[in-house]
């Protein structure tokens, strides 16, 4: 697991611990937000690959490519999810990349 990963589950722990309402109704709207529907978890976890990215958003980048991986996604997948937000964003996005590279190093052995 990488540090990003750490670093996030513990802030998530003390977030439980301290407000506890807001976290757990959010925690509720995430999963509904993520359940199997017309798109799988697959497709799901890869487009938020690809709006972690578009956000520059390092710990998202960490919890969502693991998420992608969890849910059967390949480097290769992964990546074409990422390049998307580039497009859409330009250079400061490819930055992001390396991130996203890092994570799926991570994830995947």
């Amino acid at each position: 697991m990488s540090q990003l990963l750490d670093e996030f589950n513990e802030t998530l722990k003390a977030l439980k611990k301290e407000t506890p309402a807001q976290f757990d109704g959010f925690m509720e709207f995430m999963k509904a937000a993520k359940a199997d529907g017309a798109l799988p978890g697959k497709t799901k976890n890869l487009m938020l690959v690809a709006l972690a990215v578009a956000n520059q958003c390092d710990w998202c980048i960490a919890v969502h490519v693991a998420n992608a991986v969890k849910t059967g996604a390949t480097a290769e997948e992964i990546l074409e999810a990422a390049w998307l937000a580039v497009l859409m964003g330009g250079g400061p996005k490819l930055t992001y990349m390396k991130l996203v590279r890092d994570e799926i190093a991570a994830n995947i052995k």
